[in-house]
């Protein structure tokens, strides 16, 4: 529930269903210029991306504008704790962080559906990190964890593996030239190649748009990640029914 000021939910999602929601958004943000207002915009950006996935795009364009913003600050808390008057970007991108960290820290729901919200987070992780919003060690560990590397050990239900892997694939469709491409974060530290293939014989995803997902995945590999997949045409991939 939206908390930053009085009536902030109505605010929010009147913004967001603008045309161009970014200067109502920054409207609100300045007349509350608080942590929890960037808290809020973020839970809505999920919330709008969550109803329409397709949509992601745009909404990430959205957020893009607003922290890229300039002579907007808010009162939040530093580094250390304490509260300090900031620009949007560094509170923007913390908070999203945070908020995915939380998505992506299990596969609670292990049904293969576009409301999923392990899906709808590895979805927006990808495009967080493709548009430069945030990128957090949860969100990499995310797709270390789905490609269920044989010298990790992770405590996972066997019916949430399917789920994860999916999650994995999103990512790495979206923003694989990111982390492991040519001039990738994470270039060079596993073989991502060999561990799809090694999920894809082990029969771990049954959905059949699913395994469609996982090859295209695997495909990107092979090519050493030196194209993305556009957010909504991977979405699509996974959720024909949604394009």
């Amino acid at each position: 529930m939206a908390d930053s000021f009085p009536n902030a939910e109505e605010a929010f999602c009147d913004a967001f269903q603008n045309p161009d929601p970014t200067p109502k958004l920054l409207e609100l943000i300045s007349a509350h210029p608080r942590g929890q207002t960037i808290t809020d915009l973020v839970s809505f950006y999920h919330e709008f991306v969550t109803k329409s996935p397709t949509q992601v795009n745009r909404l990430a364009g959205v957020m893009v504008e607003i922290k890229s913003s300039k002579g907007f600050t808010v009162v939040a808390s530093d580094n250390v704790g304490n509260l300090a008057q900031q620009e949007i970007a560094p509170v923007l991108a913390t908070e999203l962080a945070d908020y995915l960290g939380g998505f992506l820290a299990e596969a609670k729901d292990t049904f293969v559906t576009p409301s999923n919200e392990y899906l709808i987070a590895s979805l927006l992780s990808a495009t967080s990190m493709i548009y430069g919003l945030c990128d957090s060690p949860a969100q990499a560990g995310a797709v270390a964890h789905g490609l269920q590397l044989k010298d990790r050990r992770h405590r996972d239900a066997p019916e949430s593996k399917e789920v994860l892997v999916l999650g994995m694939c999103l990512q790495l469709l979206v923003a694989g030239s990111y982390l492991y491409g040519p001039t990738g974060t994470d270039t060079g530290k596993i073989d991502v190649l060999t561990a799809l293939q090694d999920i894809k014989e082990e029969g771990i995803v049954k959905d059949a748009n699913g395994q469609i997902l996982l090859e295209a995945t695997v495909r990107q590999a092979k090519d050493g990640f030196k194209a993305d997949v556009k957010d909504k045409d991977a979405w699509n991939i996974l959720f024909p029914q949604e394009a």
